[in-house]
């Protein structure tokens, strides 16, 4: 079949626009989802750690908190001689501990029952102190001491938490059980105690696994994710539907994620692909729909200047045939201003209009659409960049200063979201005017960042002064929403190579909780409870990392 030139170009125009179009959609696509599904995976680790390091927290001060018992029992042993020989002394002694246990346990939470029993071997009797609650709102009572000596020391639901300890020589962690002394479900951490290698007792304490296990309940990841536990086995001895003792194995439109546990169990979470690929699909929903958009007006926009050029392609064939004949003084110069020219220009608009949407769609993809500086994407592939160069050494030192606005909260809830969008606004304007030389990131629904090098690391200290002295010029302006007041804490690196991004990062947060902290103290306003939980972290993570240099 014979094609007109006509036909031959609005054939070339149509089959370059689809694949311009098809390209960036497939380009966009792609980076879409790969970014939105690493978030959404991340998120889910995030929350899984954070998990595991409530419970680990649990876990850590049950152990510090036995270990200071044992600690005083060889205490009074080395100073009192007479303490396991003579009767009198170990009453004494018996209702010092008693009395040390009972004013000391309210310390912990889930906390089932604590206690100290001897050999009876050593004191011809059943001898000790064994405090025990029936709720975690009830006190500690005195409970009858079971006799180790008239039970198997392979039967763990009485004497299990006697046994294991003093056979093995170290402190350990039962595995959950049924105790039988007071029937209670319960995880043990007992150490034994031994003088010149004789044994003189245990010292431990019980949590309440059933409490425990109640918390652990109530954690959802996603929708419909939720969270388990397995022993060191990879047996189930908690999960919300299944029996204890099996082994879970998820299904194929699953995500499992496990985490170590300081007591030799595993957190599991569990959480439906289909709800970790929603957002990505929701993003990707939208990219489709701009893609087709595009496609049908920049095809609609070829196809009428197609039709409008068919007396340019009769000029263009008349210049032809003077070629064919031999004449090479036909003309084809397309930047002459007539239809032919008018074609080109309209093939360079077409191909500047792609360029434009492409550069357009990276710029949205990378900026806060409420305040117009760069979005958490944008800093996680800046933060990429810093790396590179700090490893090249064209960056010696670099800081980071994280800024988190007060107040918002209460001003969406007392004069809507509009102001309280604002309220960003305005706290945006001002963080980029006084870092004015430093790339600003919004990374949260009111949390910035801001990375300082050179001149603004030089004088970050003056510019924090500038911040303070600006946020007190606008204490008195007449509306909430332009009072601006925003904690600020700010890490330094002096020397780049010497630590990473992520310490750099963790040390600004915590000093900006701290900030948060004095400005609310200073207003009289309380933590919110997201707030507290986020300080409560970062002190246990100080705190594990003081143990770790000890």
């Amino acid at each position: 079949m014979r094609l007109s030139i006509q036909s031959k170009i609005l054939i070339l125009s149509l089959s370059s626009t689809l694949i311009g179009t098809l390209s960036l959609g497939v380009l966009s696509t792609l980076f879409i989802s790969r970014t939105t599904q690493r978030n959404s995976m991340q998120y889910m680790k995030d929350q899984a750690d954070h998990e595991a390091a409530k419970l680990n927290h649990l876990f850590e001060s049950h152990e510090k908190y036995t270990m200071a018992v044992a600690a005083g029992i060889y205490s009074q042993i080395n100073e009192d001689s007479t303490f396991l020989t003579d009767s009198s002394s170990f009453i004494k002694n018996n209702e010092g501990i008693k009395e040390r246990l009972s004013s000391t346990i309210y310390n912990l939470t889930d906390t089932k029952s604590v206690y100290v029993i001897f050999n009876p071997e050593i004191t011809r009797a059943n001898k000790g102190v064994l405090l025990v609650r029936d709720t975690p709102e009830s006190i500690f009572k005195q409970h009858t001491i079971t006799n180790v000596k008239q039970y198997s020391p392979s039967d763990m639901e009485h004497v299990g938490w006697y046994y294991r300890p003093i056979m093995s020589g170290n402190p350990v962690w039962l595995p959950p059980y049924y105790n039988k002394n007071f029937n209670s479900y319960i995880i043990s951490y007992v150490i034994p105690m031994f003088v010149d290698n004789k044994e003189i007792g245990v010292a431990g304490v019980d949590i309440d696994f059933e409490l425990l296990t109640k918390q652990l309940s109530q954690v959802h990841f996603m929708r419909s994710g939720f969270a388990f536990l397995e022993d060191s086995e990879g047996l189930v001895v908690y999960h919300p539907t299944l029996p204890n003792g099996l082994t879970f194995k998820p299904e194929d439109d699953q995500v499992k994620i496990s985490v170590p546990l300081n007591n030799g169990m595993t957190l599991v979470t569990v959480a439906p692909i289909l709800e970790i690929n929603a957002e990505r699909n929701k993003h990707l929903k939208q990219s489709i729909i701009f893609i087709l958009i595009l496609l049908s007006f920049t095809t609609a926009v070829t196809i009428f200047f197609a039709r409008s050029i068919t007396k340019p392609l009769k000029k263009l064939t008349t210049e032809a045939k003077k070629m064919i004949t031999g004449d090479m003084n036909a003309e084809f110069n397309i930047k002459q201003n007539d239809e032919i020219g008018e074609l080109a220009k309209s093939f360079a608009a077409a191909k500047f209009h792609i360029s434009q949407h492409m550069k357009q769609m990276q710029g949205l993809a990378f900026q806060d659409s409420l305040t117009g500086v760069r979005n958490k994407m944008a800093y996680d592939n800046y933060i990429e960049e810093l790396e590179n160069r700090i490893e090249n050494g064209e960056v010696k030192s670099y800081g980071i200063a994280i800024l988190d606005t007060n107040n918002l909260k209460e001003i969406n809830d007392t004069y809507g979201h509009e102001n309280g969008n604002a309220y960003l606004i305005n706290s945006c304007k001002l963080i980029c005017q006084i870092f004015a030389h430093s790339p600003v990131f919004r990374i949260g629904g009111d949390e910035f960042l801001v990375i300082l090098l050179d001149e603004d690391l030089d004088n970050h200290h003056d510019l924090l002064k500038q911040f303070k002295e600006s946020m007190d010029l606008t204490k008195k302006a007449s509306f909430p929403w332009k009072q601006i007041s925003i904690a600020c804490g700010i890490g330094i690196a002096a020397y780049a190579k010497a630590t990473t991004i992520a310490d750099t990062f963790n040390k600004a947060d915590s000093d900006m909780y701290k900030n948060k902290r004095a400005i609310k103290i200073a207003e009289h306003r309380p933590l919110s409870r997201d707030e507290q939980m986020h300080e409560a972290r970062h002190a246990a993570n100080e705190g594990h990392s003081d143990k770790s240099d000890a």
